[in-house]
């Protein structure tokens, strides 16, 4: 909700060009929602969402300003007096910086876990320099006393969630988690980010192929677009983090989105992983993989490279004038063969079946405004299923992770999951309802079930007999809601207040806790607690 009177004043104090460039870093989920709310009215019907943050071109001269204005900014007379613009702001022709601080506070009391705490400060900036240059950045840090499932995940996995590395204290635990990157658009058809940062690949909650779920990491992106078309392709740095040792590993990424009609998108994906060193100690970047355009399956095997590679589809199609039915299909590696001989099987028992091999997922989900014909109403409705096994790999260092956490969907594999989601806005007031449910599998011994993305897939329990939850049968149930009101936009500053249920269980568990929080923020991270 930061661009609420963010954007206005932008578009008052800047060429509508430079605007353009600037919107290219912005991390902005109102403005994103907005435009996929009703393309055709904010005259955008064929930008790219399912790629994000959302870069946008020359073609944001077409977003009508009272349009704009009308779903981004709260009546002028119901401002809450404490709204008083930018911390530091300075603008000329040329050059243009924005500084804001972040700061946020929460105090929770749950059933299991006590009073609980988060105190996070930092800084947070963007920086214009010409036509064509942009920059964003944010500095962050804190002390937290995380709430019980959050506090066995880090002692569990010796990492913040979505943050990074920590260190532990008698009564709390600190971390530190910076991220910036900078922007170049030569011309309105080509855009390089170069960072250490996130970036998000698909149009759901969450995503299949590349989400905001792990730590930060270094990324060179480089951004195409031609007619409808729009193609990223992305060379990464991640790291396997262990005791006492930090190891590099590589990524490359493509995603090609094309816009098949106003109403329809279509989207393939593809990407490997491998290990900065092979057991000789070296090897380093694999520049067979820079070759932007062939597919990654042919150049591996022509390096005899037992690398892992993954493949995806996706889609979007926009029915009626504010609702998206959007979904994935994920392919780590697959044999047609050993899928159709469970399905025409049928009850012969000497027909073996569930090949360990079979590693698909897939998600399928709608969301949209004005649910029910109420202004402002937001819903989202999703399903996600993937197999065991999935994204792992025969070592840590090939998986598809980054600093023990899965790059993609926080459940790693082996599990299906339905979100639910439930939004309204009201001038400053903002309340929210989420539900989630989640079926997994967890590991019980040395033995891998195919959930735990950091375990090899040779620790597997043969080649045959692999199904759905296998493992430790989990169920979970979280419902949250939230209430907030804006008091500051430009900082992104809200109080907040609530409360969440969480239930796990088990046969041999169940963890239950509720618990109320209450606080002040200008964090525009979200919470990584949703698992």
């Amino acid at each position: 909700m930061i661009f609420r009177r963010l954007v206005l004043i932008s578009i008052l104090a800047l060429p509508l060009s430079a605007l353009a460039q600037r919107l290219v870093t912005e991390h902005s989920p109102l403005l994103e929602t907005f435009l996929q709310a009703d393309p055709m009215k904010s005259g955008l019907p064929y930008v790219h969402y399912n790629i994000r943050p959302v870069v946008l071109n020359e073609k944001l001269q077409l977003l009508r300003e009272d349009v704009l204005q009308s779903f981004v900014l709260p009546d002028s007379s119901r401002l809450h007096p404490f709204s008083e613009g930018h911390f530091l702001d300075y603008k000329k022709k040329w050059f243009g910086v924005e500084i804001d601080p972040i700061f946020h506070t929460v105090a929770r009391y749950g059933t299991q876990s006590g009073f609980t705490t988060e105190l996070i400060t930092g800084v947070r900036g963007d920086v214009l320099l010409g036509k064509n240059f942009v920059g964003h950045f944010s500095i962050r840090g804190g002390a937290v006393k995380p709430v019980e499932h959050v506090r066995a995940f880090m002692d569990q996995n010796n990492v913040n969630p979505g943050q990074g590395s920590f260190t532990r204290h008698p009564y709390f635990r600190s971390f530190f988690d910076p991220s910036g990157y900078i922007s170049y658009t030569p011309t309105e058809r080509f855009n390089v980010q170069a960072g250490y940062d996130k970036l998000f690949f698909g149009n759901g909650y969450r995503s299949l192929f590349l989400s905001d779920n792990a730590d930060q990491y270094m990324f060179l992106k480089l951004d195409t677009k031609v007619w409808r078309l729009r193609y990223v392709n992305v060379f990464a740095r991640f790291q396997d983090m262990r005791p006492g040792a930090y190891r590099n590993k590589l990524g490359t990424f493509h995603y090609l989105s094309l816009n098949i009609a106003k109403r329809f998108t279509l989207g393939f994906f593809e990407s490997i992983i491998w290990q900065g060193a092979d057991s000789t100690g070296v090897r380093g970047f694999e520049f067979n993989y820079i070759n932007p355009i062939i597919f990654y399956r042919p150049v591996e095997f022509s390096v005899n490279s037992p690398d892992n590679v993954v493949l995806g589809f996706d889609f979007r199609y926009r029915i009626g004038k504010n609702n998206h039915l959007y979904g994935q299909l994920i392919l780590d590696e697959f044999l047609l063969g050993e899928v159709f001989k469970g399905i025409t099987a049928g009850g012969d028992t000497t027909v073996q079946k569930g090949f360990w091999g079979n590693k698909q997922g897939f998600q399928v989900g709608i969301k949209g405004w004005n649910l029910f014909w109420i202004k402002n109403l937001y819903y989202q409705f999703e399903f996600n299923w993937v197999r065991p096994f999935t994204y792992t790999h025969v070592t840590i260092e090939q998986n598809y992770g980054h600093n023990n956490q899965p790059l993609a969907h926080p459940y790693g594999a082996n599990f299906m999951e339905s979100v639910n989601v439930l939004r309204y806005r009201k001038n400053n007031w903002l309340f929210e309802g989420k539900f989630l449910y989640a079926n997994y599998g967890l590991d019980t011994n040395s033995v891998s079930y195919g959930g735990d993305i950091y375990k090899s897939y040779l620790l597997r329990d043969g080649e045959y007999g692999h199904e759905m939850i296998q493992g430790l049968d989990t169920k979970l149930y979280s419902w949250q809601f939230r209430a907030e009101y804006m008091l500051n936009a430009y900082w992104d500053l809200r109080l907040m207040a609530g409360f969440t249920s969480r239930v796990e269980q088990s046969a041999l568990h169940r963890n239950e806790e509720l618990y109320f929080f209450f606080g002040i923020s200008s964090d525009l991270s979200r919470p990584f607690d949703d698992f």
